[in-house]
């Protein structure tokens, strides 16, 4: 669980954290969203093997993800007002498509 003194070993202020835990959330929503379209779209016997442990990879990191936002008081309507900036300015720096 993260707690404020992580938080400021790694140099992060509470908004910044926030506006990270954020962006790590959506992000594994997007690979699960990805890991089951890949599943759907799955054909032969390796694929469809390979795509169920994909996506359930997938879905327990997004739990993680979920518990650890849960675990840190995050709520998305009190991000701050240009969330949607710098959410989109975090994807773009981890070289993934905000959505």
């Amino acid at each position: 669980m993260w707690t404020w003194s992580k938080r400021k070993q790694n140099g992060l202020d509470n908004t910044e954290f926030q506006t990270e835990l954020f962006a790590d959330v959506c992000a594994a929503r997007e690979d699960w969203i990805r890991a089951e379209r890949m599943f759907q779209e799955a054909v032969e016997t390796d694929q469809i093997d390979y795509a169920i442990f994909v996506l359930e990879a997938a879905e327990r990191n997004y739990q993680i993800q979920l518990k650890k936002a849960k675990q840190s008081g995050l709520h998305r309507l009190r991000l701050p007002a240009d969330e949607a900036g710098a959410i989109e300015g975090i994807f773009l720096s981890r070289g993934r498509k905000a959505e």
